[in-house]
């Protein structure tokens, strides 16, 4: 693989062990958790990223791992349906003191 920028899914996760695998390619690329940005959490499973490929012992790993903002309509649509839930919560919450 050139050293070029791919993007792909989070297939799979194991946080007891700290790696995971990125689909989305010819084929799934280890990913190790020291390469993923953490400030928003633990990847989760379908997570769009974007990263690079080096070849470490015959193997293809992901490194510069970067979160990437889904736009489809069905991820905008999710999005506000969390914020709504969030503003909800909030409004009960005051309500209830």
């Amino acid at each position: 693989m050139k050293s070029e920028v791919y993007q792909g899914k989070i297939k799979q996760y194991d946080a007891t062990k700290g790696y995971g695998f990125i689909g989305g390619l010819e084929q799934d690329v280890f990913f190790h958790i020291s390469d993923f940005p953490l400030e928003d959490g633990e990847p989760k499973r379908n997570e769009r990223v974007k990263f690079m490929v080096v070849e470490n012992n015959g193997k293809f790993k992901a490194v510069k791992i970067q979160r990437v903002v889904d736009q489809s309509a069905k991820a905008k649509k999710s999005r506000a349906v969390e914020n709504n839930t969030t503003i909800t919560s909030a409004l009960l919450d005051s309500f209830r003191k």
